[in-house]
């Protein structure tokens, strides 16, 4: 993630849990999004990619999967800070098998979508 333009990963152990423990999910086919808004304004958005090692076993596979799931979030930079708000996100990966960049492209849109709602 670019920094210059807001977007931050997310790193820190105890955002993480607060996002798994006070916030909300939103899911659009193998991509599940969670978030949580803190009511203090923060001035940037936090990303987290994380894909679960009990779908995906082998290393390798998970690993391009992460690498896949931020170029997407990359290239949707400007679209994801215009329609989130700042806070904290974690998009988890909750497929079977390998993901193609169109399944994913299409699964972030609709994450999108249904968090505008």
């Amino acid at each position: 993630m670019k920094k210059k333009i807001g977007l931050e990963r997310l790193k820190s152990k105890n955002q993480i849990d607060l996002v798994f423990k006070e916030g909300k999910a939103v899911r659009s086919g193998a991509l599940i999004m969670h978030f949580f808004n803190p009511k203090e304004a923060s001035k940037k958005t936090y990303i987290g990619v994380n894909v679960s090692k009990k779908s995906i076993p082998l290393a390798y596979r998970r690993n391009r999967i992460k690498r896949q799931i931020r170029a997407m979030i990359i290239k949707q930079e400007r679209v994801l800070l215009f329609s989130l708000p700042p806070g904290f996100y974690m998009f988890l990966y909750n497929g079977k098998f390998g993901v193609s960049s169109k399944s994913l492209f299409q699964d972030i849109q609709g994450l999108i979508k249904s968090f505008a709602k």
